[in-house]
């Protein structure tokens, strides 16, 4: 049972990741590689506060996002002012660098990271239970798949596809297409932050590998999977991309191999899926992947 309510853990948490993912990629068409370093930043501040301040939940998540928004402005604020692939390999830049300062600095604990995390507090209330924090992380999915689903057919949503699909016609009508990009960016950093909040809460630990730039990649091949500009795709292929690879560990082959087969099984998915099927399993766009 245990190792079932892991699994939906993790499950609820790529799910926030993926939806807040595809409102870059999927509704704006900015494919963006730092996912996973504001993941991290999220992850790191709600461990130094627990450690050191407070583990209250709410006050945590609050300060990770706060944090994550800031890691945001400052990777959008140089980084969207550049085109395509420029754009792309700024974002593997600042990855680069925030996984950097993840694995030197002291503060983080360097390559051990931290541990000994203690439990979250609920307006009072100690949350020790994995049910009860896979609650709090279905919670967490649900609330961003909610607001993502009223950005999205807002008039907001419907400025962040004419930005896909003609920045030019976006600006000649006297919106600027710069400030709807940083718009876009914030929302994604604070469900991207507040997911490595519950990512640190249920795993009590912490460190720097879960945060490398494959798990931006993976991140990545969740939304491109799922289908781009599709919420209940990135919802799917939450699902499907954390569960099969599971199957891996019931196979006949050595436990050193099997990560290794899930890397190789994600690279294929992501080829399969931009050769074959750009749209995903329920996608609406093709073109963020020409």
């Amino acid at each position: 049972m245990e190792y079932a309510i892991y699994l939906c853990t993790l499950i609820a948490i790529y799910t926030t990741l993926a939806l807040s993912l595809n409102l870059l990629v999927g509704y704006t068409g900015l494919i963006s590689v730092t996912q996973a370093g504001v993941y991290g930043i999220g992850a790191y501040v709600t461990a130094l506060l627990a450690l050191n301040v407070t583990h209250d939940l709410l006050l945590t998540m609050l300060l990770s996002a706060s944090a994550g928004v800031a890691i945001s402005l400052l990777v959008a604020l140089p980084a969207l002012r550049l085109k395509n692939e420029y754009f792309l390999i700024a974002t593997i830049g600042f990855q680069s660098i925030i996984f950097a300062m993840f694995m030197n600095l002291d503060i983080t604990g360097g390559p051990n990271g931290l541990y000994d995390i203690p439990d979250p507090t609920l307006f009072g209330l100690v949350i020790k239970g994995s049910a009860s924090k896979l609650a709090i992380a279905v919670a967490l999915a649900l609330l961003c798949y909610f607001v993502s689903l009223r950005v999205t057919n807002s008039p907001f949503g419907r400025l962040l596809r004419a930005v896909r699909e003609d920045q030019t016609a976006v600006a000649s009508i006297g919106k600027s297409v710069f400030r709807i990009k940083v718009s876009v960016f914030v929302f994604s950093a604070i469900f991207a932050a507040a997911a490595g909040t519950i990512y640190v809460f249920c795993l009590k630990a912490i460190d720097p590998v879960a945060f490398t730039i494959d798990e931006s990649i993976f991140i990545i091949t969740l939304v491109i999977v799922g289908g781009t500009g599709s919420l209940n795709g990135s919802v799917l292929a939450a699902i499907l991309l954390i569960l099969l690879p599971e199957c891996f560990k019931f196979l006949p082959i050595p436990d050193a191999v099997a990560p290794q087969l899930r890397q190789v099984f994600y690279g294929l998915l992501l080829v399969l899926f931009t050769r074959f099927r750009r749209e995903g399993l329920v996608g609406k766009y093709q073109d963020v992947l020409k």
